[in-house]
């Protein structure tokens, strides 16, 4: 398929078994001040009427099924390859705009020629009780020197004072994303299914860490990330693993997110590291990443040992993310490894 639309911004809004968050998704989508905006969605193989529901209810947004759920990653890159607009938000089935949440992002990426990112005031939304939440989901992604990454002040009410300014951030949060095109295009990198293709986001992630690859690579290439106070958006968020927690809470908070995703969080978390990271940060912080990994290593062996197949996940991509890695070093690489390990907190 191909687009020729001429919109400024491409809205990718990839479904998978969404009925229940469509109407509020979609209705926020089409009460926006911002009108200059085109919807492409990829139904990835719902089975519970999600495609029906927006074919019937709403007609005007642009929509292909999938015979088969191809993951978030290859749906939103086919999205993004399909179209022309010069910004594009990845949009989660789950998240709810404000009115001007599209308006306050181009404004900004319009008038900021540098930032390849942005990111809003992104809030819990309870989407059971429909409640519009003051506890903070993210606003924007932070990295530490044990190379965890975690949004910032998630699961904190918010104030003027921890969400009041504009402020550069390491990266921005995979629910509501708006990327600048040509950031996109200058950090793509070959597939493993052969040189002549490329990806946006890494296809071998399939689901989980996807957003955090992709800020690595943005600022490797000397782009921005931003914070926007007056972007407001709202995320039902299944899991949150913010802030200390007993053995109990964290063992109940990863169950609910599935064995299968805390598989490919456990291999993406360390493909990012391997794909991205200089080698001279991680000696220097090597004792932090060490201890951390073996955290989680004690932790799966006791309560999740399924989570471990993880590892084979990576051993079976370690050749694809060695043969990124040159490349990102070789044509991506804009920033010494002094001003990315600046963002280690």
């Amino acid at each position: 398929m191909d687009s020729n639309n001429q919109k400024k911004l491409i809205v990718s809004l990839v479904v998978y078994n969404g009925r229940a968050y469509l109407p509020f998704c979609l209705k926020a989508l089409s009460e926006q001040t911002f009108k200059d905006f085109e919807i492409l969605t990829i139904d990835n193989a719902s089975t519970d009427g999600s495609l029906e529901y927006i074919q019937e209810f709403f007609p005007w947004v642009k929509i292909i099924k999938s015979e088969k759920n191809l993951g978030f990653a290859k749906a939103h890159n086919q999205i993004i390859s399909w179209t022309k607009g010069d910004y594009v938000l990845l949009l989660n089935q789950d998240v709810v705009l404000d009115k001007n949440f599209l308006q306050s992002t181009i404004n900004y990426l319009e008038n900021n020629p540098l930032a390849g990112s942005v990111t809003g005031k992104i809030l819990r939304w309870d989407s059971v009780n429909n409640d519009y939440t003051k506890i903070i989901d993210s606003l924007g992604l932070e990295i530490f020197k044990n190379h965890g990454v975690a949004d910032i002040y998630a699961g904190q009410e918010v104030t003027s004072d921890n969400s009041g300014e504009i402020k550069e951030v390491f990266g921005v949060s995979g629910a509501a994303p708006v990327y600048r095109r040509t950031a996109l295009n200058f950090i793509q990198e070959p597939s493993s299914r052969g040189l002549k293709n490329f990806e946006y986001l890494d296809e071998d992630f399939f689901s989980y860490k996807e957003d955090v690859d992709l800020a690595y690579r943005l600022r490797l290439a000397g782009w921005s990330a931003f914070y926007l106070p007056s972007a407001i958006a709202y995320h039902q968020r299944g899991v949150k693993n913010e802030g200390k927690k007993t053995i109990k809470e964290l063992k109940e908070a990863r169950i609910g997110r599935g064995q299968t995703i805390n598989a490919y969080s456990y291999a993406n978390h360390l493909a990012v590291i391997i794909k991205n990271e200089f080698l001279r940060n991680i000696f220097k912080d090597f004792f932090k990443i060490i201890f951390y990994e073996l955290k989680k290593l004690f932790y799966c062996l006791i309560f999740e040992p399924k989570t471990l197949r993880g590892v084979k996940l990576l051993k079976n991509n370690l050749s694809a993310y060695l043969a990124k890695r040159k490349y990102i070093k070789k044509n991506i690489r804009r920033v010494n490894a002094v001003i990315l390990r600046n963002w280690y907190k």
